[in-house]
């Protein structure tokens, strides 16, 4: 099963690393920035920390102009922004002699010998393929790449640009084809052109009229059924319809000495306006699955307080919501 593969695509100053940036946020509590740039001149240093000032501590930064796949253990569980694609071909264009990199005021030279530019063109464009190609078989990673549409700007007036347009151009085709969504920036507004596949499970059959009435019956008969309260604590979940996400509050009913509810290091809960002990832990997600996350694999107390009868709930109302 490969990563899931995101790449944001647009022309220079439409948003792209922005957007991309709080795609990977809202996905990750701790994302990784990979930077395929190399610092060249005094200009770019100032776009890097720029760029480095938006970003939380939450962040992690990892510098690699030419082989990422090889921090894929670093990658494991994580979402990664690539940024970006163009950078990346550049740093392999220069690495087998199509440019010399730049060097203090000195620009950047392009080679005038057809046959090592050519060659430099199409080996920079296959290395680049192969180790993007490395990178995506990890399944436990998710990649946002970035990329530029350098294509649809003013004709390249060389043979050596010529050739990176159309290298860079070939290699956008490539990833989108390989990619599960693509967003298209244009004036910081984000157009989505190619959209998550149908999901190809097979569901179970369109229940009829009299199916439907027999689960509603079913579902109310279980419903009456006698449960036996956690001593720990239970959960309560629901709805912000004006946020749109869902909203469970865990309450303890540990006792202290005192016989006051407590949390784990007794220290004691107040009482709410309702009389009920207030939250010990709140939780706030967007997506059911997110919230399972959040509650039994992130939750510092789960182990400690979370039952068989607390994740049934927690399933079964949270995919209902």
């Amino acid at each position: 099963m490969p990563a899931y593969v995101y790449l944001v695509t647009g022309g220079a100053r439409s948003g792209k690393s922005s957007y991309a940036q709080k795609l990977c946020e809202k996905t990750c509590p701790d994302p990784i920035y990979l930077a395929t740039s190399k610092v060249w001149d005094d200009d770019f240093n100032d776009r890097v920390k720029r760029h480095q000032n938006e970003r939380g501590d939450n962040w992690t930064t990892i510098e690699e102009p030419l082989h990422p796949s090889k921090h894929r253990d670093a990658f494991c569980g994580r979402a990664i922004l690539v940024d970006c694609l163009t950078l990346w071909l550049t740093n392999y264009f220069m690495e087998l002699g199509a440019f010399t990199e730049p060097d203090g005021d000195k620009n950047a030279e392009a080679s005038t010998n057809d046959d090592k530019l050519n060659n430099a063109a199409e080996q920079a464009l296959v290395k680049t393929k192969a180790e993007f190609d490395k990178m995506i078989t990890q399944w436990d990673a998710t990649f946002i790449f970035v990329t530029n549409e350098i294509g649809s700007g003013l004709h390249a007036d060389n043979p050596a640009s010529r050739k990176f347009v159309d290298a860079q151009g070939w290699l956008n085709q490539y990833v989108s084809s390989k990619a599960d969504m693509v967003t298209h920036m244009v004036a910081g507004v984000p157009n989505i052109i190619k959209q998550f596949a149908d999901d190809s499970r097979d569901p179970l059959k369109a229940p009829s009229s009299q199916d439907l009435t027999e689960c509603v019956i079913l579902d109310k008969f279980l419903c009456t059924r006698s449960l036996t309260m956690d001593d720990k604590g239970y959960f309560m979940m629901k709805l912000d319809h004006a946020k749109g996400v869902i909203r469970v509050t865990y309450h303890s009913c540990i006792k202290n000495d005192k016989g006051e509810i407590c949390d784990l290091s007794g220290n004691k809960i107040s009482c709410g306006g309702n009389n009920r002990p207030e939250a010990m832990e709140n939780f706030e997600a967007r997506t059911a699955k997110e919230l399972t996350v959040k509650i039994f694999e992130r939750w510092e107390h789960a182990k400690d307080l979370v039952t068989v009868g607390h994740a049934a709930y927690i399933g079964r109302e949270a995919q209902k919501a």
